[in-house]
C-alpha cells in the first residue's frame, strides 16, 4: 500500500511538473500571438482575425489546466480566518470536512458538466469553427482532477496521514 501511494505522488509530481511547462509554453505563445495580433492591427491595418479566439481558448486552458494538475492545494485560494486560530487536531477535521464537502460536490456535478460539455457540440468558434465540446472541455477535467485531489486529501487528513501537496 505504502509503495503504491509513493508511485501515485510521483506520478502526481512528474505529472504537475510537465503541466507546468505545458502552460509555460503556452503563456509565451499567447503572449506572442497577443502582440502579432495587436501589431497587425494597428501597424499593418490588417487584423488577425482568429487570434482572439486562439487567445481566449488557450488562456482559459493555461488557468483550468494548470489549477487541476500543476498548482499545489495550499496555493489555491483560501480564507484562513478561523482555521489558523484552530489546534492541529481541529485544523485537520476542518481540512477533513472541508475537503470531503468540496469534493464530493464536484464528483456529484461532474456528471452534469461533462454533459453540459458534450451539448456543445453542436455549436462552434466564430472564427476557426472550432466545436465548442473540444474547446472547453478542460471544465470537466478541472473539475474532475480537483474532485479527485480534495477526495485524496479528505481521506489522508481523517486517517491522519501526511496531507499530499
Amino acid at each position: 500500500m505504502a509503495a503504491a501511494i509513493r508511485l501515485a505522488a510521483a506520478t502526481a509530481r512528474l505529472v504537475g511538473r510537465l503541466a507546468e511547462g505545458v502552460a509555460a509554453l503556452a503563456f509565451a505563445a499567447m503572449v506572442l500571438l497577443f502582440a502579432a495580433a495587436i501589431a497587425s492591427r494597428h501597424g499593418l491595418a490588417a487584423p488577425i482575425r482568429w487570434s482572439d479566439e486562439v487567445v481566449t481558448l488557450t488562456f482559459i486552458w493555461i488557468v483550468f489546466g494548470a489549477a487541476a494538475f500543476a498548482i499545489p492545494y495550499r496555493e489555491h485560494i483560501a480564507v484562513g480566518l478561523l482555521y489558523d486560530r484552530l489546534s492541529p487536531g481541529r485544523r485537520r477535521w476542518m481540512e477533513a470536512g472541508g475537503t470531503l464537502a468540496a469534493g464530493l460536490v464536484l464528483a456529484a456535478t461532474l456528471p452534469a458538466t461533462i454533459d453540459y460539455t458534450a451539448f456543445l457540440w453542436r455549436e462552434r468558434t466564430p472564427a476557426l469553427m472550432w466545436p465548442l465540446d473540444r474547446a472547453y472541455a478542460v471544465f470537466a477535467v478541472f473539475q474532475g482532477m480537483m474532485a479527485l485531489r480534495l477526495l485524496v486529501r479528505a481521506g489522508a487528513a481523517v486517517l491522519g496521514r501526511p496531507l499530499p501537496a
